[in-house]
Order: C-alpha cells, then sequence, then structure tokens
C-alpha cells in the first residue's frame, strides 16, 4: 500500500488505484488520505484465509464539506473506551467531524484547571483520557468538536461556582461571570489544539431570567444599555432577553474566535440580533422555531442540517430507520417543535453552498429511564442505533444526488458494518 502526494487531489478529494499487486492512494492533504484509507478498508475481504483487494480505479470526493456525528456525554456518561470506538466509526465512515456534548444540566465531564469545582465527580474524563483521545483522534485525521453548552443547561455551573455563573438556570450576564466564561473556552481551546470547531451551545436558555437577575441588569446599565426603557414598555423585556442572549453568544464566540477557532451554535436567536452575532458562526438549524432555515439564510449564515427528523437517535425508543436517514437530503428539515411553522408540512430549500452539510445526533435523555440497572447497556444500545444510521448519512453528505436505491447500498454497507464490529471488539466492548 503506498500514499502518493498528488496535487491534482485536492481538499478531502482522492484517488485510489489497486493493481498489479499494488494498492495506492493519491491524494494533497491528510483528509484526502484519510478518505482513500477508508475506502480501501471498507473494499477489503477474505479469501482462502488471503487478505484481498478488488481490481479498482477510485477518484472520488465529498459533495458536502461538513459530515459529523454527535454523541451526548453528559446526560448518561459514556466510559471512555466508546470515545475511541466513535473515532474509528467515523473514520471508517469518512466522516471528518465529531462532536462531542460534554455538559448539560445531568454533569460537567470535562476536566479544568481554571474551575476544578465544575467537573462533576465520577461522571467526568481525566486530562490524561482527553489527551490520549486527542492524540488518537488525529491520528485517524477525525476532528473533534467539543461543546460546552451555556447558556442553558447549566445546572452544573450552579453546583460548582454558583456566586460566580448563578444560580437561576442560566449563566449570569455579570461582568465577572462573563470573564470567566471567556477563560473557559480559551481553556477549552487549549485542551482541544486540532480543533477548528468549538461548539458554544446556545440551544432552550430560558433567557427570560436574564431580565430579573440584578447582576446582568447592573452589567447592562454599566455598559449604557437603558435597560428601564426596555422593561417599561409593552414586549420590551422579551426584546431586552433577546439582545442579551445575542450578547452572550457573543462574547463567547469571540473568545473562541481569538484562539483561531470557529464557533459553532444551536440555532437560537431572533432574527432581530442577527446583526450582533459575529458572521463566522456556523449554526446548526434544527428546530426552525427559533429562527426558520431561510432567515438565517437569508443573513449570511453558514449553517448544518440538524433536522429532528430524521437525524435524531433518543435510545432506545425515538429514532428512525437507516432508510429513512438515506431518502433524507441536507436541504429538508422536519421539525418537531409545536411553534415551528414547518410542524406539518416540513421545509425544503433550493440548494445552496451556505448548507454545508448534516449531523447525526445522539442524545442521552431517555437512557437513564429505560436502563436504571444497567447504563452502559443504554450506552450500547444507542451505539448501535448510531452504527446503523451513520452509513447512511455518510452516503447522503458525500454525494447530494443518490447513486443506488437503498436496497443495493443497505447490500454494500453489510460487509463494512462487520469491519466496524472488529474495531468495537478491540476497544474492549
Amino acid at each position: 500500500i503506498r500514499f502518493t502526494a498528488d496535487s491534482a487531489f485536492k481538499g478531502e478529494a482522492y484517488a485510489l488505484y489497486a493493481e498489479n499487486g499494488c494498492a495506492e492512494i493519491r491524494a494533497w492533504t491528510k483528509d484526502g488520505a484519510r478518505n482513500g484509507m477508508a475506502t480501501l478498508l471498507q473494499l477489503l475481504f477474505v479469501q482462502n484465509g488471503t487478505l484481498c483487494l478488488p481490481a479498482v480505479r477510485i477518484e472520488d470526493a465529498p459533495d458536502c464539506a461538513f459530515r459529523s456525528v454527535m454523541i451526548d456525554l453528559a446526560r448518561d456518561f459514556h466510559p471512555f473506551s466508546y470515545l475511541l470506538s466513535y473515532v474509528d466509526l467515523c473514520m471508517l465512515y469518512k466522516i471528518p467531524v465529531l462532536q462531542l456534548h460534554f455538559t448539560d444540566d445531568q454533569s460537567y465531564t470535562l476536566p479544568s484547571r481554571a474551575f476544578p469545582r465544575l467537573s462533576t465527580p465520577g461522571r467526568s474524563y481525566t486530562e490524561e483520557e482527553i489527551r490520549e483521545l486527542v492524540a488518537y483522534a488525529a491520528r485517524r485525521d477525525v476532528l473533534l468538536m467539543p461543546e460546552i453548552d451555556v447558556p442553558g443547561h447549566c445546572a452544573s455551573f450552579a453546583q460548582g461556582y454558583g456566586d460566580v455563573f448563578g444560580t437561576d438556570g442560566i449563566i449570569c450576564q455579570s461582568e465577572q461571570s462573563m470573564a470567566c466564561m471567556e477563560a473557559l473556552f480559551r481553556e477549552l481551546c487549549g485542551m482541544f489544539p486540532n480543533s477548528p470547531y468549538i461548539h458554544i451551545g446556545g440551544d432552550e436558555a430560558t433567557i427570560s431570567k436574564w431580565t430579573e437577575c440584578e447582576k446582568t441588569l447592573a452589567a447592562c446599565r454599566a455598559r449604557g444599555v437603558d435597560v428601564d426603557a426596555y422593561l417599561a414598555r409593552e414586549r420590551g423585556r422579551d426584546e431586552l432577553a433577546q439582545l442579551l442572549y445575542a450578547s452572550f453568544i457573543r462574547r463567547t464566540a469571540e473568545a473562541v474566535l481569538s484562539c483561531g477557532r470557529t464557533p459553532v451554535v444551536w440555532e437560537g436567536f431572533g432574527a432581530a440580533v442577527n446583526s450582533v452575532i459575529p458572521p463566522e458562526t456556523v449554526v446548526m438549524s434544527w428546530e426552525n422555531y427559533y429562527q426558520v432555515t431561510p432567515s438565517l439564510r437569508d443573513a449570511g449564515f453558514r449553517l448544518i442540517n440538524c433536522s429532528w427528523s430524521p437525524l435524531y437517535v433518543v435510545a432506545p425508543d425515538v429514532h428512525w430507520t437507516p432508510e429513512q436517514v438515506y431518502e433524507w437530503n441536507v436541504y429538508r428539515w422536519q421539525p418537531v417543535h409545536g411553534g415551528s411553522p414547518y410542524i406539518k408540512t416540513g421545509l425544503t430549500i433550493p440548494p445552496t453552498e451556505q448548507v454545508e452539510g448534516g449531523q447525526l445526533l445522539a442524545w442521552g435523555d431517555r437512557i437513564m429511564n429505560a436502563f436504571p440497572d444497567d447504563l452502559r447497556a443504554g450506552v450500547r444500545a444507542e451505539q448501535k442505533l448510531l452504527e446503523e444510521c451513520v452509513p447512511a448519512l455518510a452516503e447522503n453528505t458525500w454525494n447530494r444526488e443518490k447513486l443506488s436505491d437503498f436496497a443495493e447500498f443497505s447490500t454494500s454497507y453489510t460487509r463494512v458494518t462487520g469491519l466496524y464490529e472488529c474495531f468495537r471488539t478491540r476497544q474492549g466492548q
């Protein structure tokens, strides 16, 4: 097996020439080399005890720049070996980004030297494990996207540092708390030196609480915001809450940008504050409730499709079939939130390069209730659902136009799934 640098194959493009007893992968970048190696692994088979590769000439490149899987590690703590096996899963299916939802109300699973009391005892990874994970992903050219989910989903902040971050179910916006928040994201960037994307959360925050927080309002007045004028007029409180949300996102995003990284946020702000959000911010459009996709597109944001249907996996009972994932495309959303204007019809937008790809998301909301006596079995059930659907996501985000029907696709990936089982077994699962 020979790797050759070839400037004809830029970005993630690659060629695989298997002929005359030699397999050659030609690429110009490590991403392209990773994709070529993944294809080679997918094509391997054993015949009469010999490892074989069919004679092929393949030249290929993905249609979507962003292809990703997300794992919720905070609601149900995952043994460290699962993180490594998910890196393998992404590598095998040419998924370049693995998002790790490290924090939520249930636990804060990251280590922190700046704020050590944030880490949940018995439910957090060590510095050594994070370093091993970063190195493991780097060797397989899989990009990790760590997430600290704020300003909502922050119970662990209140438990560890309520005097700094507040105790009202949302991160306080005092000058002290925001300076600490910026320091926390700079620490996260240092912990994941190879990660071009840093996810800053932004979903499902009860932002109205800021309009009742004296520390937050005092900080606003110090910055020259006429808080009393907002509070005195009809709907002024809602407008102030939106402005405060945008201000929070801007400050955390700017901390990430100052480290040379790209901030990513869940769709969670209204169109009225689009101009406040740094334009470099990538928005994950999921519900078309806080703001609809066409509005985000028209504002110039780069977008990732994270549609509830069929891309959410909430093990064991909320998920869609591999065929439903296969028939989806990156320009279609089907929300679940009753307040979305597309709740019944769904939304399909014209093709645009602003939609950079899609993501399959595994959330742990229901694992603990479904597997109260064996959480590891619940995590494994989640992993099995992902194993079934990741190939369909990979196909849909590599080729925007279908090249085969589902039956043909499914048959071709049966053997590859078995190969991933070998990787998983190697991790002791």
